[in-house]
């Protein structure tokens, strides 16, 4: 395989971070430097060092929880509380924690007041398609507002409006009730839910992400979670395909 395949696969970061890593001459492989992109190497028989340490694929992590409000996604904030981080059970804690400092994701962002499905994997590949515009990847959000939303605005949201990053819109808006919505967005701007509403003029009161691609919340409380089904595996590698 590719060298930046390997380092993306081993959890080291996205594909397209692990190709500068090897540009900028990070990377060794059997005590030689490489610069190439095209190198091609085999985990089992060559030595690929990154950081001063060696670099061997890992046992496939994926984890989803539903995430309680006041977790930050970011492994360390120095501002933040809690990060969702310290809700992985100890003994996947523990199996992250080796010697090759194996890197844990979360798929895609969940403000600190928001709740719901977040994904954890230590594919740095799979996860930097799952979270890219180009394959317009469906994730669904239960979205609470303060006061009734108005039939006129739900063309609005799907027509997009800007903000201060570019133009955002949603792809589908479902009314439950006449404070309660469903939302669809195929990519996913810092706070772009909240953003859209507020240029609306209103506020969220509760945001809920119910699922992301295949994967659905359902069955979980808040605050658990679980690994995925090999069924559930394969279909996310297959939407992103």
């Amino acid at each position: 395989m590719r060298i930046s395949r390997l380092l993306a696969l081993a959890g080291i970061d996205s594909r397209r971070k692990c190709e500068a890593y090897v540009l900028e001459g990070k990377v060794k492989v059997n005590g030689e430097i490489i610069l190439d992109l095209g190198r091609q190497v085999d985990p089992e028989k060559d030595h690929v060092i990154f950081k001063r340490k060696r670099i061997q694929l890992q046992e496939p992590i994926y984890f989803m929880i539903n995430k309680p409000k006041g977790f930050v996604t970011t492994a360390s904030d120095p501002n933040a509380d809690k990060t969702v981080f310290e809700l992985l059970p100890p003994d996947l804690v523990k199996a992250i924690k080796t010697k090759n400092d194996v890197r844990v994701f979360t798929v895609g962002r969940l403000d600190k007041d928001s709740t719901g499905l977040l994904l954890f994997t230590n594919n740095g590949d799979l996860a930097n398609k799952l979270m890219h515009p180009r394959y317009k990847v469906e994730k669904w959000y239960e979205v609470r507002i303060d006061k009734p939303f108005q039939d006129e605005d739900q063309v609005k949201l799907i027509k997009g409006m800007w903000l201060s990053d570019g133009k955002a819109k949603m792809n589908a808006v479902e009314k439950k009730s006449a404070v309660l919505l469903k939302v669809m967005l195929t990519e996913g701007r810092k706070r772009e839910i909240r953003r859209l509403f507020a240029k609306l003029d209103y506020k969220v009161r509760a945001l809920q992400r119910i699922s992301y691609g295949p994967l659905k919340l359902k069955g979980l409380n808040i605050g658990q979670g679980r690994f995925l089904k090999s069924k559930e595996i394969e279909s996310l590698n297959k939407v992103v395909s």
